[in-house]
């Protein structure tokens, strides 16, 4: 349950076995290749390997030209693909241009076969009229205009009553349209046209067309059949290119796509003189042998390995290595950034953490379990790494849930469970009894107080874990903090609401007044620790000036960490609150409306409250307990590797 141990790897060797040691290293899925200029302090006799991605566009040409024939894409084995470069690229623009061709007959008979069904509909809606169309068209003193008129404007023509020459014919209707003639003389066209076209008259073109309305449906009902099995001999062409060829595509189509992606590890490389290579990056600490077996078959290829706690300056990528449990949380820390490599892993903890509040801010047995099962469904049907964390914090809010008493917002409904097990006439915890408040607010800020301890501590560990003693010792988030925020807090609860007078000078000067100067000349003391010979401020007044103000920032910064977790208690009541708003209007419907308001008032809580839930504890966990131990400024570990993202 930490950052995954990784080891630096750099191989030299001669040119000509330069692309082997590429394929070995790409077919690895496990090498993560870095900038070999970063680890040479002179680079002077080395020059960048020529590396241009020849394959990039003949993939791009070879993807789109399958996508648009709706073929299935994925990756082969093609180890036994042997072909020269030449014939991969010639190869795969043949196979662009065979399919291309089959797309565009299909397109071409599927645009013949779709212009004839609409000439057969419009052609379906005048074939009343016992006029051919073409001797209308010829008409020297009238115009004739085919089309459709909406419903709604064809009531609106009675405003033209005046005008003998605005009116329209109707032919055929549909459910919004009238289909029709209008007809005027020439001299008037023009604005007779524009009064139509205020009404959003559609006109269909029906021009040389030397037949009746009747006469032309009938004949292109007979050209139908012919129209339709042309273009299903074009799809029944590209389906059978597509059966007949499919392995030798996916071979093609897989052998660009690894090319094109070690193309990566080769822009990364340096050569000597033109003579020799090298290649430096990083692999996970168990692949090592079996790399290393691998790269040593190759001739003149040698390799060396070092450990990445060894290369902390080069940044080594990050791997997150956790438990079933815990790995889905990982989706909250990579969207905050990944831990470096000597940086602790934040996962198990927001893991733990985030579930449990996200459990007392949504308390409720039925709407917990409402969002596991959901939370399963987005992940098995849609892939949603979200739906992996909702499982497990609606297992919690179903516990929380029977600690609250509350079932669909039914707040009695598990008094007889209560009854059975304890003896209780009804539940313990009455949420939004006025006594119960105080209560829920000292609940919320005791664990906020006991989370940003936590955090505290895990931020002194961690900055001991990257060898910043002074940090450690008296940083904000080291040791001095953590003794006056825990004696500060300690001593208020003790002397306030318990009523033990822990307060004593000794107390306060030794363990509250003592650490917060330490935080005050913090600065100085953590460069003396950490070796740094210059530690003296240049300029004593200005720094005794900025630190007053920076330590009034980190008081400031310590109260509103620790008020942020009343949100907790809050949403507590917020939940008890919104269903007791919806029963309130449930029993004003009575009847079938009150189980109607009721199922709809808690989809619209769950969905509502689960949203804003989710969003509130992960502010916690990134503003108030993030900042206290965390970076994340390290860097992914992402291996050459085709997947689903280089598809």
């Amino acid at each position: 349950m930490a950052v995954a141990d990784i080891k630096l790897i750099s191989i030299v060797g001669l040119v000509e076995h330069f692309d082997q040691a590429v394929g070995v290293l790409g077919k690895s899925h496990v090498f993560h290749p870095d900038e070999v200029s970063d680890f040479y302090s002179s680079t002077k006799n080395f020059e960048h390997m020529p590396s241009g991605n020849v394959f990039a566009d003949p993939l791009a040409e070879l993807r789109n030209s399958l996508e648009l024939a709706k073929f299935p894409l994925k990756y082969i084995d093609v180890d036994d693909f042997k072909i020269s470069d030449e014939e991969l690229i010639g190869g795969s623009k043949k196979i662009c241009s065979e399919i291309d061709l089959l797309i565009n007959d299909v397109a071409s008979a599927g645009m013949k076969l779709n212009d004839i069904k609409q000439d057969i509909l419009r052609a379906k809606h005048f074939i009343g009229l016992n006029v051919k169309f073409d001797d209308l068209a010829k008409c020297k003193y009238i115009k004739s205009c085919f089309g459709r008129l909406p419903k709604e404007s064809y009531g609106k023509l009675s405003n033209y009553d005046d005008n003998p020459f605005v009116n329209f014919f109707v032919c055929s209707e549909e459910e919004n349209y009238y289909w029709g003639v209008y007809i005027t003389p020439r001299e008037y066209e023009d604005k007779i046209d524009r009064i139509f076209s205020g009404l959003y008259f559609e006109q269909c073109d029906i021009s040389g067309l030397d037949a009746t309305p009747k006469e032309y449906y009938d004949k292109l009902t007979k050209e139908l059949p012919d129209y339709e099995s042309r273009y299903n001999k074009a799809v029944d062409a590209l389906n059978k290119y597509k059966q007949d060829n499919k392995l030798n595509i996916l071979k093609y189509y897989s052998m660009l796509s690894q090319l094109s992606l070690f193309s990566t590890i080769k822009s990364k490389a340096l050569t000597y003189h033109g003579k020799g290579f090298c290649i430096v990056g990083w692999i996970p600490k168990e692949y090592t042998e079996k790399l290393k077996g691998e790269l040593e078959k190759i001739e003149s290829v040698e390799t060396e390995f070092v450990d990445g706690k060894d290369e902390l300056k080069h940044s080594p990528p990050v791997r997150l290595k956790n438990n079933f449990f815990f790995r889905p949380f990982e989706f909250y820390t990579e969207m905050f950034g990944v831990p470096r490599y000597n940086e602790i892993d934040p996962t198990p903890f927001v893991a733990m953490t985030y579930v449990v509040l996200f459990g007392i801010m949504f308390a409720d047995v039925g709407h917990g379990i409402v969002l596991s099962i959901a939370g399963l469904l987005m992940w098995k049907l849609k892939r949603m790494k979200i739906g992996k964390i909702l499982v497990p914090c609606g297992i919690t809010s179903a516990i929380f849930g029977c600690i609250f008493g509350s079932v669909f917002g039914f707040e009695h409904m598990l008094d007889p469970l209560y009854k059975a097990l304890f003896g209780f006439e009804e539940k313990p915890i009455e949420v939004m009894a006025p006594s119960m408040t105080n209560y829920i607010i000292y609940f919320a800020v005791g664990i906020g107080i006991v989370l940003l301890i936590a955090a505290i501590i895990m931020g002194i560990y961690s900055k001991f874990k990257q060898k910043n003693p002074g940090e450690a010792i008296f940083g904000v988030n080291g040791i001095c903090g953590l003794v006056f925020y825990t004696a500060l807090v300690g001593g208020i609860v003790c002397q306030l609401l318990l009523g033990i007078p822990i307060m004593s000078v000794g107390y306060v000067l030794g363990l509250i007044v003592l650490p917060l100067i330490l935080l005050y000349i913090r600065e100085p003391l953590i460069k003396l620790v950490n070796g740094n010979k210059n530690w003296m401020p240049e300029k004593p007044g200005e720094f005794l000036v900025d630190n007053f103000f920076e330590l009034f920032e980190v008081l400031l910064s310590y109260v509103t960490n620790t008020m942020s977790f009343l949100r907790v208690g809050a949403f507590v009541l917020v939940h008890a609150g919104m269903m007791e708003v919806v029963f309130v209007m449930a029993e004003m419907s009575g009847g079938i409306g009150y189980w109607i308001i009721v199922v709809l008032g808690n989809f619209v809580v769950l969905g509502l409250e689960a949203l804003l839930v989710a969003i509130q504890v992960l502010r916690l966990e990134y503003y108030e307990m993030f900042s206290r131990f965390y970076t994340g400024d390290g860097r992914p570990y992402e291996p050459v590797r085709l997947n689903d993202n280089n598809a």
